[in-house]
């Protein structure tokens, strides 16, 4: 077990706790201290581009003009630097206390009651709980990575559940929220309008993820999002 972590997680920082909860002992720092023994960045999926996505692994290429890249790279270059292997998880959706972007839109659509389903939607998402970041750097930090010069991992839940099914999930931990459903034509065509065209895309667009290669390097097995929001008992331990 490495004694000293170096976490960089640029828009997902909510996931330090989830990781310091898994390795206890472990000291996490920043990407600048001189001291760590693993350098460990939360990337995002989005460095393959804003595009549909359909399974998409770690050998797809990626967006040249992605924030991601740019982050990536300057991680890596400073990991290297100071001698450390650079591990990089790429995730899409984190789903946690404190949780941003995609997700965070949902669930405040969905406590406003503002959140539509539309039917015939099947439209997918890749997402990961943070604990399941937890696990995952508990799994590294305890050694046996494969000798790559770098490593690179895609971190689902291994479901890739429907926006749908994701929305009522999260509706079931926010108290059991109703989601309304548009179900004539004149009601789909109003929440067309509601949504407006970007947003309307941006909740019927397939965006999934294989998880495969970290699965078989680490003997990792996520844990489902949906499930684990419908049967996860929140005690005085749980973030």
């Amino acid at each position: 077990m490495i004694e000293t972590l170096a976490l960089y997680a640029p828009e997902a920082q909510f996931v330090e706790p989830y990781i310091k909860a898994a390795l206890p002992g472990v000291s996490v720092c920043g990407i600048d201290d001189d001291a760590a023994d693993m350098a460990l960045m939360i990337s995002s999926t989005d460095i393959y581009g804003p595009e549909a996505h359909d399974m998409t692994d770690e050998t797809a290429t990626i967006d040249a003009g992605s924030v991601w890249k740019t982050r990536e790279d300057d991680f890596c270059r400073t990991a290297v630097a100071k001698g450390l292997r650079p591990v990089v998880l790429r995730c899409p959706d984190i789903v946690g206390t404190g949780m941003t972007g995609f997700v965070r839109h949902i669930a405040e659509g969905v406590w406003r009651g503002t959140f539509l389903h539309f039917p015939g939607n099947e439209a997918r998402r890749s997402v990961v709980h943070a604990v399941d970041l937890g696990r995952v750097a508990r799994a590294l930090a305890e050694g046996g990575l494969p000798v790559r010069e770098k490593l690179v991992y895609n971190v689902t839940d291994g479901e890739n559940p429907t926006v749908h099914d994701l929305a009522e999930a999260i509706a079931y931990r926010l108290g059991n929220k109703r989601i309304s459903t548009l179900s004539t034509r004149p009601q789909q065509w109003f929440g067309r309008i509601v949504y407006g065209k970007s947003k309307y895309a941006l909740y019927t667009t397939t965006r999934t993820f294989s998880c495969e290669v970290l699965c078989n390097d680490i003997a990792f097995r996520p844990t489902p999002v949906c499930e684990y929001l419908r049967t996860h008992v929140y005690d005085e331990n749980s973030l």
